[in-house]
């Protein structure tokens, strides 16, 4: 990392760490004699919206930046309102090995809290057409879905487009003919370079989302499909077994920090063209 990189960085938790300590002192405050409650209680009240902006801020920040400072962000100090379910050492590799050339037309399936389109967005070509498909609240959708629902949000994806991209946030269920058409009219008849698959893990669901939306990618694109390593079966997880067992035309590739991990994993397919 370059030394303007490590400052940006190091400001970057002083800023985090400097909210995160303002709201411990409201509330040990509150437990001084003669402490005013709700001066004790306005730190606590305001963190939340504090982190708020300093995410947003930086977010647009990184909208002119390179991938590696936005996943240094949404795998650090970002994670708890924007982070991406993903390892490092899978999605930078998959994004930089795969695509040579930045990708002009992207599109992921599941959304969660928008740390993957962060970095979807800054693999993507300036200009770039960038779409974000998800049902927010959804049982796939993180490990709290309702923290990712509301239109509270909608400036935190927003902040995530670079310079002259265009981003197409939908919202609602990927199998139902009403979503797939709102798809189709994102697109507005362009061909995709890449569809990312991470929406809902069941076998339906990741059939479905194949099924339904593989045809708008380009001969010669990619689909990827995200936690294809073995995890949480016992919850209806069944990516791994759509992996290994459909018929799928193209060339695969398997981005995997660690063949032991639980979970996660990329399954990269590039089409034949």
């Amino acid at each position: 990392m370059s030394e303007d990189g490590e400052k940006s960085r190091a400001e970057l938790y002083f800023r985090l760490t400097a909210m995160l300590l303002l709201g411990a002192a409201g509330f040990l405050a509150a437990g001084v004699p003669g402490w005013p409650r709700w001066l004790a209680a306005l730190p606590a009240a305001l963190l939340p919206p504090a982190y708020y902006f300093f995410c947003l801020r930086r977010l647009a920040e990184l909208a002119s930046g390179g991938i590696g400072e936005t996943a240094d962000f949404v795998l650090g100090p970002g994670r708890p309102l924007v982070g991406a379910l993903q390892h490092r050492a899978e999605i930078i590799p998959f994004l930089k090995e795969f695509f040579p050339a930045p990708p002009a037309a992207v599109a992921e399936i599941g959304r969660a809290k928008g740390g993957t389109l962060a970095l979807l967005c800054r693999a993507a070509a300036p200009g770039a057409l960038v779409v974000s498909l998800d049902l927010p609240g959804g049982a796939f959708s993180g490990l709290i879905p309702l923290l990712n629902k509301g239109a509270w949000r909608a400036p935190l994806l927003r902040a995530m487009a670079g310079p002259g991209q265009e981003l197409r946030l939908i919202d609602g269920d990927s199998k139902l003919p009403a979503t797939r058409e709102k798809f189709r009219a994102a697109l507005a008849g362009r061909k995709l370079d890449l569809l990312f698959i991470d929406g809902d893990h069941t076998w339906d669901g990741v059939k479905s989302d194949y099924e339904n939306y593989a045809g708008f990618v380009k001969p010669g694109g990619v689909i990827a499909f995200h936690d294809i390593q073995p995890g949480f079966e016992e919850h209806g997880v069944a990516v791994r077994r759509f992996w290994l067992e459909t018929a799928l035309p193209g060339a695969r590739a398997e981005f995997i920090a660690d063949s032991s991990q639980k979970s996660y994993g990329i399954g990269a397919l590039r089409l034949p063209g």
